[in-house]
């Protein structure tokens, strides 16, 4: 997929959240893990770093699954 300049493309990523609030706990047993940001990169055209909301990114197992680009927003 070709995005032009301007263009929008989406992918889903898809995580186990921690559970709670700032001293929250992964279903699993394991240590959360927070990260500050996020860096996307698609093939052809380097890394773009991505700002977040909340100023930060938690999640458990240290697993992420991302979804194809897509030219549609995924629900």
């Amino acid at each position: 997929m070709k995005v032009a300049s301007g263009g929008k493309a989406w992918v889903k990523l898809t995580f186990v959240q921690v559970q709670g609030e700032a001293d929250g706990y992964c279903v699993s047993g394991s240590a959360p893990v927070v990260y500050p940001t996020m860096v996307v990169g698609l093939p052809g055209s380097g890394a773009h770093q991505v700002a977040l909301d909340d100023g930060q990114f938690a999640e458990c197992d240290d697993t992420v699954t991302v979804t194809a680009v897509s030219a549609v927003r995924p629900s």
